[in-house]
């Protein structure tokens, strides 16, 4: 009976002593590699980037799904678009009808300009001829002026047959596409006023045979009038050279406009295309093809890959010993191996108190900081369960 009592005894000393050791003898009860100190637990963590179309629509095709590794600029889902190319195509359309008015207004400038200024030319010889006639028909004519008359009808005539030669020829020139129609508008022009002087050097040569009466001065003078009334507006028809200017300016903003609804449209069919901004992992889809989803609605969420983190918090007591920038060493449990991590970030101020002051003499709250830690490795998990022993902070 006294022996197993002394067993007992003995059994219960030799408890005790373990127990001590264990609590109070250092490198004991570490918890990774017979380590001291303070162990803080956290889970890694990643961004996460939730995408949505800019507008809304039915899903077209969903080109990922969960678990897959993307790439940034990726496609990852369309909505469907027949409607936005249908407007497409309208706008292309209005496109290129408002830079052919535009390039038509700029040939008609320069059409009108050439074309005015060569009827400005053949109404002034209009009424020199005419004033010539008249002043000859109302002054006689002398032997000299005859023979000058017959020297001028000569020229006129040849003048009249190369200005309708050249005429001719532009017409022919134009019908095989060779020239464009305001050199046939000029050479006409040419042809018309050289048959014009020709048929007032005739009418003043036969005028001058014949001498003229008062009723043919009379119409000599009606026709001078004529002659500079169409010179007179033909001066004033320049002005729809600036018309025909002001109608160019009006297309080119036309145009404008319609390249500006254009880039709209198109800008719109962008936005019916989901393209990862980063590079990662599909953590979820939201979405089925052929569901209707409005504008700004979640559809993939993407995990960022390069971007993990850990957070802490960290008593005030431990806090002095930590710097943004310095290098720590976590231990994951899942892979039962360290990883290496970098201090990003130091909370400016507490969150909550770990411990709440007492009665006693000189107590006070002790209040915890949230410090994250970068981390880098490729088996490295969101979701993992990470353990930071405080004291490996030192290290820096």
């Amino acid at each position: 009976m006294k022996k197993s009592v002394w067993l007992g005894v003995c059994g219960f000393v030799l408890a005790i002593s373990v127990l001590t050791a264990y609590l109070l003898v250092p490198g004991v009860n570490g918890a990774a590699g017979g380590e001291t100190g303070k162990v803080l637990a956290g889970v890694i963590e990643g961004t996460e980037v939730d995408l949505a179309f800019k507008i809304g629509g039915s899903i077209a095709e969903l080109h990922v799904k969960e678990g897959d590794t993307v790439e940034a600029g990726q496609l990852l889902a369309t909505l469907s678009n027949e409607e936005l190319m249908a407007k497409r195509e309208q706008a292309v359309a209005a496109y290129e009808l408002a830079k052919v008015k535009l390039e038509q207004a700029e040939k008609g400038v320069a059409v009108t300009s050439s074309t005015s200024d060569a009827q400005v030319e053949q109404a002034r010889a209009a009424v020199e001829a005419a004033r010539a006639q008249y002043e000859a028909n109302k002054n006689g004519a002398r032997s000299e002026e005859i023979s000058q008359l017959n020297a001028k009808l000569a020229a006129a005539q040849t003048a009249e047959q190369t200005a309708k030669s050249n005429y001719t020829r532009m017409q022919q020139l134009f019908a095989e596409g060779a020239v464009p129609q305001v050199k046939v508008e000029e050479a006409q022009l040419q042809y018309e006023k050289a048959a014009a002087e020709l048929a007032a050097i005739n009418e003043q040569l036969h005028m001058a045979k014949s001498g003229a009466r008062k009723e043919q001065l009379d119409a000599l003078k009606a026709q001078l009038d004529q002659a500079v009334a169409a010179y007179n507006q033909a001066v004033a028809a320049r002005g729809q050279v600036g018309i025909k200017q002001s109608d160019v300016q009006s297309a080119k903003v036309a145009v404008q406009q319609a390249k500006g609804a254009l880039a709209e449209v198109e800008a719109h069919l962008n936005n019916t295309k989901l393209i990862a901004p980063i590079s990662g992992l599909v953590k979820s889809v939201h979405v089925h093809k052929g569901e209707l989803v409005a504008q700004g609605y979640t559809v993939v969420t993407l995990q960022a890959q390069d971007e993990l983190f850990a957070k802490f918090y960290v008593s005030e007591n431990e806090l002095s010993g930590l710097e943004v920038g310095q290098s720590v060493r976590l231990f994951v449990p899942a892979m039962d191996r360290e990883v290496e991590g970098r201090v990003s970030v130091i909370a400016p101020a507490a969150d909550f108190a770990v411990q709440k002051a007492t009665q006693a003499l000189g107590d006070r709250d002790i209040r915890s900081f949230q410090v994250r830690i970068d981390l880098a490795g490729e088996s490295i998990r969101p979701g993992l369960s990470v353990e930071w022993r405080i004291e490996g902070a030192d290290e820096k």
